[in-house]
C-alpha cells in the first residue's frame, strides 16, 4: 500500500478536478491511500474557505471508496488523506464480476444464424 499524492489550486477548473478524481478512485481501488494537497500562496490564504470546501467536496465525490485517514486545514499546504475502504472496494469488484458473468451468459444464449445472399437492395 503506497501513498500517491495529487495537487490542485482552490480555483481548480472543472475538468482538471474531474481528472483528479478519476485518478483518486483507481488508486484507491488499487489500495493505495491518496494524499489531496491545496496549496495557498501569498494573497490565496484568503480563500482558505474555499479550498476547505473543495477537499470537502472532492472527499463526498469519492464516496464509499475512502474513508478520512488525517487532515490539515491550518498552515498554507491543506492537505486530506483518505484511506482506501476495503470493503466497499471489495463490493464493488463482486458487483462488476457478477455482471461480467452474466453478460458472457447473455451473449452466448442470443447467437444467430445469419445468411449472406450476396444480393443487395437497389
Amino acid at each position: 500500500m503506497g501513498l500517491k499524492e495529487l495537487k490542485m489550486g482552490y480555483n481548480i477548473d472543472i475538468h482538471d478536478y474531474s481528472v483528479r478524481l478519476r485518478a483518486a478512485k483507481k488508486f484507491l481501488k488499487a489500495g493505495d491511500k491518496v494524499k489531496i494537497v491545496v496549496n495557498l500562496k501569498g494573497r490565496e490564504n484568503l480563500y482558505k474557505k474555499q479550498a476547505i470546501e473543495l477537499l470537502r467536496r472532492f472527499q463526498t465525490d469519492v464516496g464509499e471508496l475512502a474513508t478520512e485517514g488525517s487532515k490539515n486545514f491550518a498552515e498554507r499546504n491543506i492537505y486530506l488523506i483518505l484511506v482506501p475502504n476495503k470493503l466497499a472496494i471489495q463490493k464493488e469488484q463482486d458487483g462488476v464480476s457478477k455482471k461480467d458473468t452474466v453478460e458472457g451468459e447473455t451473449d452466448q444464449s442470443e447467437d444467430e444464424e445469419v445468411v449472406w445472399t450476396g444480393m443487395s437492395s437497389r
